[in-house]
């Protein structure tokens, strides 16, 4: 089998490590807009010889049309690309285009539900391998995975783990594709729901609405990319790179976002919406990562409140 591939992320990579070995691969693709998973891919195809083309979004409808005829593949399995595939394109290989969508279908399309499902609380992730049409992710289902995400997985680390998921499905699939056991479901557009990019907004812990528990969520889904979630404290900003829910006892009356605690073993104790609290362990500065008890070297003390 000629197989092409399609990706724009480190999340696909695990998956391409597995096929180099049997040189499947004809040829791979990424966008222009990522220039480290760009690097990243020219040294992994460079060391195997697979031509990789970087796709433009204002020629791409073009560009993908005369990377098809050139390297004439079966299938193109694509692990996260950006650009809209043209129509007359999805049924030129024989096996058409498959998406490895890092998450269930249909419940949660889109380009982002990874840090929706952290930042919401869902625990049942997962790895959905569906055949592409001309609409994104709605096409037939092929083949799917559960993925288990912990209360206290970071983003960086459910990637891992999808996307060695997606790496041991490659192999069931390209032998279902083969020989024809595969069985295609279509998708009930009723339970669909679409996440996109968060926004600067949705990345900022607000103290006053905020639970505990849903502050440490939206840390370790903005952990490691955003380098954690966004607090503000006098017209200065900085990230709480990683928390946990604490059993500490906050007194009636207490204003959330207060710091009622900072011991340089036990971290830094917030208080939080319904009298709950929080224990930082670890920040992000313009100077650096710290643990949370540095915060005293930027003048922040015991009874200050973060800004809401």
């Amino acid at each position: 089998m000629r197989i092409a591939i399609l990706c724009n992320d480190r999340i696909g990579f695990p998956a391409i490590h597995q096929l180099l070995p049997h040189r499947l691969i004809v040829a791979a693709g990424t966008s222009d807009r990522l220039p480290e998973t760009t690097m990243a891919l020219q040294q992994l195809c460079g060391m195997a010889a697979i031509p990789l083309q970087v796709f433009s979004k204002a020629n791409f409808a073009t560009e993908i049309r005369s990377w098809l005829q050139q390297h004439q593949p079966d299938v193109v399995l694509v692990k996260t690309f950006p650009y809209k595939i043209p129509a007359d394109a999805l049924n030129v290989p024989k096996f058409g285009f498959i998406n490895f969508h890092y998450a269930p279908l249909p419940a949660f399309r889109g380009s982002n539900p990874l840090f929706w499902m952290i930042r919401n609380g869902i625990t049942e992730g997962g790895v959905t391998l569906h055949k592409m049409d001309e609409t994104f992710d709605t096409g037939e289902i092929l083949i799917r995975q559960q993925v288990i995400l912990q209360p206290d997985t970071s983003f960086g680390m459910a990637v891992s783990q999808l996307a060695f998921t997606g790496a041991t499905l490659t192999g069931p699939l390209l032998q279902g594709l083969l020989n024809s056991s595969l069985t295609p479901m279509d998708q009930d557009s009723s339970l669909a729901k679409w996440y996109g990019r968060p926004k600067p907004e949705d990345l900022f812990i607000r103290w006053n609405t905020m639970t505990a528990t849903e502050i440490r969520n939206l840390v370790n889904a903005c952990n490691p990319w955003n380098r954690g979630a966004v607090v503000r404290f006098r017209g200065w900003t900085f990230a709480i790179t990683d928390s946990s829910v604490s059993d500490n006892t906050v007194a009636d009356g207490t204003a959330p976002g207060t710091i009622i605690s900072m011991d340089e073993n036990i971290g830094v104790i917030v208080s939080c919406k319904g009298s709950e609290a929080i224990r930082i362990n670890a920040i992000y500065t313009e100077e650096g990562y710290f643990s949370a008890f540095r915060l005293k070297t930027f003048g922040i003390q015991v009874g200050e409140k973060l800004d809401a």
